[in-house]
């Protein structure tokens, strides 16, 4: 590990652990939004929203398409509405492809008092802004995209790369990984992944969550799901680009005294390369002009004996399916340094890892896939370019 990212994390989590408490005497105030909604999980007919409250309620979505709204989704799962003392996720489903829907979240507070005796406390009732988000086309000619990596909870870097995400929005964010330094508890994943750094970052152009090493370390990283919408390697098309999304777990190995015992990470890689096999054989997948994929760890680095630099486990698991499946680009994070390892005899596919957390080290990349070509570009935070990479 690179150890001014050693030093970086160590000091993060101290500052972390003595302002905890600030947060949770927040929680005892007036009933309110913890968060603004967060848009994730973009489908041509559907989105999920998630939104977090300061206590135990009930909440639902209103939409349309205009500012007049007009339709209302619950929730509810298998007969019940939701409830929930801090968190809540709905699918809005049944959308049109390539529309532009307004939406906004309400909640109010519930007084559970007993099996017989729930109460709505008419007067702790709150609602969203509205906002304004468009559904992806079925078959759009081309797509746009941001990847952030590596945040590590620093506000400043993430007040920065919203900034300059606003500016160019395209059509979906990707975070790849290491959102957090470490998840102790459900009350401090509010800001982590629903409100980091106060920002509204996915209220209107939803995002790809990928799970980093840093997401899954600390007992809160068990309720992970809650935060978060669908499993954890995935795939998706957008137009002429098809995704892929593995998750690289942690970057030590399992036995690591520093564990105790709870990972098991090697058996998750394996489950993951199964998936694989078949996701790459899928006509969606095998007619896309371009194929990238997305995981925190890379699996190459420029010094192979720093181990905990790259995944090697997933690359002896995933390389020679990647190959077949034709992937032009694996985008990754995890060491703080930026670093482009163009294709070459062997690896067939480029390597680009991304900056680290502080704001003279964090970058951000922005995508631009037509049916023609494929144009990477990341950018440190000034706005200067550091690579430009071009497919096609």
């Amino acid at each position: 590990m690179n150890p001014s990212r050693r030093t970086f994390l160590a000091a993060s989590s101290a500052a972390l652990a003595v302002t905890a408490p600030t947060a949770r005497a927040a929680a005892d105030g007036p009933f309110q939004f913890r968060s603004p909604p967060v848009l994730t999980n973009p489908t041509p007919d559907g989105v999920t929203v998630l939104w977090a409250t300061s206590g135990p309620a009930t909440g639902w979505i209103e939409y349309g398409e205009t500012e007049r709204l007009g339709s209302k989704a619950g929730g509810a799962t298998d007969g019940l509405m939701p409830f929930d003392e801090r968190v809540f996720k709905v699918r809005l489903a049944g959308l049109k492809p390539g529309c532009r829907y307004f939406y906004r979240v309400h909640a109010v507070r519930i007084d559970f008092r007993g099996p017989y005796d729930i109460r709505r406390v008419g007067t702790d009732a709150v609602a969203s802004e509205v906002y304004r988000f468009t559904t992806p086309p079925a078959d759009p000619a081309e797509v746009r995209f941001t990847v952030w990596n590596d945040t590590h909870e620093v506000a400043d870097t993430l007040k920065a790369l919203h900034t300059a995400h606003q500016k160019e929005p395209g059509d979906f964010l990707l975070w790849n990984g290491d959102q957090t330094n470490d998840i102790t508890t459900e009350e401090r994943m509010v800001a982590q992944f629903l409100a980091p750094a106060g920002q509204p970052f996915a209220a209107t152009v939803p995002y790809y969550y990928v799970r980093g090493n840093h997401d899954v370390r600390g007992p809160g990283a068990r309720h992970l799901p809650r935060f978060t919408d669908g499993p954890l390697y995935y795939s998706f098309r957008r137009g002429p680009m098809a995704a892929l999304v593995l998750d690289t777990g942690e970057d030590k190995p399992d036995d690591h005294p520093v564990y105790g015992g709870l990972n098991d990470f090697a058996a998750f890689r394996t489950l993951q390369a199964e998936w694989l096999a078949k996701e790459i054989e899928k006509p969606e997948f095998q007619s896309a002009r371009f194929k990238v994929l997305f995981c925190h760890i890379p699996l190459w680095w420029k010094r192979e004996k720093n181990t905990g630099d790259f995944c090697g486990d997933g690359r002896a698991k995933w390389h020679d399916l990647l190959v077949k499946a034709g992937v032009q680009l694996v985008v990754s994070g995890h060491t703080h340094e930026p670093a482009w390892l163009p294709a070459e005899k062997g690896r067939p596919y480029g390597q680009l890892i991304g900056g680290g957390p502080k704001p003279t080290a964090a970058t951000y990349l922005r995508g631009h896939a037509t049916r023609d070509g494929l144009t990477v570009t990341q950018f440190k935070l000034t706005g200067e370019v550091q690579y430009t990479v071009k497919i096609g």
